[in-house]
């Protein structure tokens, strides 16, 4: 049975009425109700016949038969249900449980599978890792191998770069150090055999083996008494001695402060920026002679260094510094004009040299005229030797006669220089 309520089945003043009203009308209508079907119910009942009451309780008692065997029906019918219900929760319940068996199962099954899968991607994924680490680590192996035969061939070729150089500097060094003894040897000599002759009380101190003190040190006793402490520094150069020589004999005898003067001697070059027998002085004032042997024979060496210690002794001697100047200016206006009467000389020398070489040449035309004038009276073999070189030997006295240079007189051995 239905107990939707609709509006058309209630009093038309429902239509019309609002929300509100309408409400209030039912609830008044539902009050009057209950009144008023209390008071029909008592009515009826009061004016109903015997015979209405019972069949009144027939109706009530065959109402409530059928109402219970309705209620039997629905109770049976809610038993079935509440056994079928029972049945198909337990179903439902073993269903369910099987389900999550199966669900588990396949569930398993499929993380398994994803599991394998999952571990079979990883395994691979470390192989391949593992192979790129091992290829990583034997490539930084073979690195470090490389680096390391780098190293050790850069350590050898070092090593022996190093070795290179040792041998070419020892082996330069022999060789200037050979002949750097050489000539040490040469000025020692000089010194031992011509300086300590010449100067009593003189002495001579080989300090070749030590270093920042020059070669020798020579002791001088000048005229007052006074020994006078001289350093000398022995070269021989191929070339000029270089400037640096000079300034480290500077700095050896201002070092030492018994020096009283230096002595540069160079036995077969000239010294760079330095005239023959120039004075120089070291920063303390202290006066070294610079002194060339180059192309000067054995005494005249030997006169040449007994001067230069002269020279040095009397330069000492004067204490005052513009009187020792002054003398220094004069040793090197003598020498310079030494020098200038050395190169006049060698300018006459040459000059004749030349009168020479032309009297030579007149009497080789003397001589010539007279093989021709005598032509006539010689036989051939005499006309080629009288027609030979006409220098006159030394050793004999004779013509050298040897086959005369193509339009001269001589041979090539005597040909005339001009």
């Amino acid at each position: 049975m239905s107990r939707v309520l609709k509006v058309a089945d209630l009093h038309e003043a429902y239509t019309g009425a609002s929300r509100e009203d309408a409400i209030l009308m039912a609830n008044m209508g539902a009050v009057c109700y209950l009144a008023v079907k209390d008071g029909l119910y008592n009515q009826w009942s009061a004016t109903m016949s015997s015979e209405d009451a019972v069949r009144v309780e027939e109706w009530r008692s065959e109402g409530r038969q059928a109402m219970l065997e309705s209620v039997k029906t629905k109770l049976a019918a809610v038993e079935s249900t509440a056994v079928m219900l029972a049945i198909a929760e337990e179903k439902l319940e073993k269903l369910r449980t099987s389900n999550d068996i199966e669900i588990s199962r396949r569930v398993n099954e499929v993380l398994e599978g994803y599991r394998k899968d999952y571990e079979l991607s990883k395994m691979q994924e470390v192989s391949a890792m593992r192979q790129r680490i091992a290829a990583s680590e034997a490539k930084e192996t073979f690195i470090q191998m490389v680096a390391e035969a780098n190293e050790s061939m850069k350590e050898k070729i070092h090593t022996l770069e190093a070795q290179l150089a040792s041998l070419q500097a020892a082996t330069a060094t022999k060789s200037s150090n050979a002949i750097g003894r050489q000539g040490e040897a040469i000025v020692l000599e000089l010194l031992e055999t011509t300086v300590m002759e010449a100067f009593p009380y003189s002495s001579v101190k080989d300090m070749t083996t030590i270093g920042h003190a020059a070669d020798f040190h020579l002791s001088v006793m000048n005229s007052r008494g006074k020994h006078v402490k001289i350093l000398i520094d022995a070269k021989k150069y191929k070339r000029a001695v270089n400037t640096d020589e000079s300034k480290k004999l500077q700095m050896d005898v201002d070092g030492d402060e018994e020096a009283h003067a230096g002595l540069m001697i160079s036995t077969n070059s000239a010294i760079c920026k330095m005239k023959q027998f120039e004075i120089g002085r070291t920063p303390k004032q202290k006066p070294i002679l610079y002194l060339s042997l180059q192309d000067m024979d054995g005494e005249l060496q030997k006169d040449v260094l007994c001067w230069a210690v002269r020279t040095l002794l009397a330069v000492v001697g004067e204490a005052n510094q513009d009187e020792r100047q002054k003398m220094i200016d004069q040793i090197e206006l003598l020498l310079s004009g030494l020098n200038s009467s050395v190169r006049e000389i060698d300018n006459v020398i040459r000059a004749q040299m030349k009168s020479v070489e032309g009297l030579k040449e007149i009497r080789a035309g003397l001589v010539k005229s007279t093989s021709a004038f005598r032509k006539g009276n010689l036989t051939e073999e005499e006309e080629e030797v009288e027609e030979g070189c006409d220098a006159i030997l030394k050793t004999t006295g004779n013509r050298c006669n040897k086959k005369s240079a193509d339009g001269s007189s001589r041979c090539g051995n005597h040909k005339i220089k001009k």
